[in-house]
């Protein structure tokens, strides 16, 4: 918490909502930036808009957000949901990866878990413990790298920021709570997490798997909740949890099998 308190949430949310303005800007004026009718944007809304209802209780202050989505034409496999609701999803992660509609809701209530839960501003509360600007003022979190010929990214502060695992169990968490709750079905983080796992380990500085660690352990865990989740999927989509069918070999995993 003292970590985090050197940064107030309105203050990040306010530079985050900043930034938000410029990636935007600049992936527009770069021919870069999805329309919103195009078929990318209007999916990932669709979804964001049957979660939003489910993640106001896990932060006051979400109550108030302005949510936002951007969806970045670039071969990158990235996406992340700054402070304030504001989500940024590279077209790579779409296109190349090709998830199937439970997958990206597992991974859309994963990031905005992680902005629910400020895992950045106590992230970025350390990197401000450890380099104070002189001036004292909070420097620069989200910079942007080029938007020209260069490959979009969100800068060198996020990209440091590596999750840790208790960050990473809390929006597993939360995240299929939420997800679950909106109707998708949370075996799907399993396949979802070993695609990514897949696709982007071979990029040990900036792949989405190192920024979002993925142990044998965390995939584990992710199994062993399944039990306390498939009930809200069911309730969700109006079955119950003996009449919902396999999932890529995964089944319908029971506490006796997860070993709980």
């Amino acid at each position: 918490m003292v970590f985090r308190n050197l940064i107030p949430s309105p203050m990040l949310e306010a530079q985050a909502t900043q930034e938000f303005g410029q990636i935007v800007y600049g992936a527009e004026h770069a021919n870069r930036l999805y329309s919103d009718t195009d078929p990318h944007v209007t999916r990932v809304r669709s979804i964001v808009d049957r979660m939003i209802p489910y993640s106001l209780k896990w932060n006051e202050r979400a109550k108030g957000w302005k949510w936002e989505v951007a969806v970045v034409r670039s071969n990158d496999i990235r996406m992340y949901c700054l402070p304030g609701g504001k989500i940024v999803i590279y077209g790579g992660l779409l296109d190349r990866m090709r998830l199937n509609d439970n997958e990206l809701g597992m991974l859309i209530g994963h990031e905005i878990a992680h902005a629910l839960r400020e895992h950045a501003r106590m992230r970025l509360g350390q990197l401000q413990a450890s380099q104070l600007d002189s001036s004292g003022t909070i420097p620069q979190l989200f910079g942007l790298a080029d938007l020209g010929m260069a490959p979009l990214g969100i800068g060198s502060r996020l990209l440091e920021m590596k999750y840790e695992s208790t960050d990473e169990t809390e929006a597993d968490v939360i995240g299929s709570d939420i997800a679950s709750r909106a109707g998708f079905d949370p075996r799907a983080a399993v396949t979802l997490w070993d695609k990514i796992a897949q696709a982007t380990r071979g990029n040990r500085e900036q792949g989405f798997i190192y920024v979002h660690p993925y142990t044998p352990a965390r995939r584990q865990d992710i199994i062993k909740r399944l039990p306390d989740m498939l009930p809200l999927y069911a309730k969700a989509i109006g079955k119950s949890v003996d009449a919902l069918p396999d999932y890529a070999g995964i089944g319908r995993p029971t506490r006796k099998q997860t070993g709980n």
